[in-house]
């Protein structure tokens, strides 16, 4: 079994080998022929858990990698941020199970692993900020500036 952990996700913008640009073939041969998939149009997204991959329709290229459900406000919390199944479990590093993570949290755990980070307006003019990481491009947004919602690595 494959262990993918986190933290070289932040670092590398890579969840194991995939990255923006891999197929849909790349994430089902390395994660796994068990996953939930929506059909939405333009995009389609193959889901493992709470792990959630999106491509293009038309170009089958991934261009999004996410985890939207890291707030600790539903009775599967635990179910959204941990996985596992026979190819692989993912090393969760910071996340806890049906525990917030905030802003300042993880700053210091960015801190504390010497990973590069600019906090940046989530679009210009606006108030709220998000974290990005500097070499990997993976962004981390915030409900209220304050709680962590998900981490994100688009194109």
């Amino acid at each position: 079994m494959k262990t993918i952990a986190l933290k070289e996700f932040i670092i590398s913008g890579k969840f194991g080998a995939i990255t923006i640009g891999s197929t849909p073939d790349d994430i089902i041969n390395l994660l796994g022929r068990e996953f939930d998939f929506a059909d939405c149009g333009e995009t389609q997204i193959v889901k493992y858990g709470g792990y959630e991959f999106f491509y293009w329709t038309k170009t089958g290229k991934v261009f999004g990698i996410q985890n939207d459900h890291l707030q600790a406000d539903c009775v599967n919390h635990s179910e959204m941020i941990n996985f596992s199944n026979n190819q692989w479990t993912l090393d969760k590093w910071f996340l806890m199970d049906n525990e917030n993570i905030t802003f300042g949290q993880v700053v210091e755990h960015l801190n504390q692993e010497n990973i590069a980070f600019n906090v940046v307006p989530v679009y210009k003019g606006c108030d709220e900020n998000i974290i990005k990481c500097v070499n990997s491009d993976v962004t981390f947004d915030f409900v209220n500036q304050q709680l962590l919602h998900r981490y994100l690595l688009m194109s």
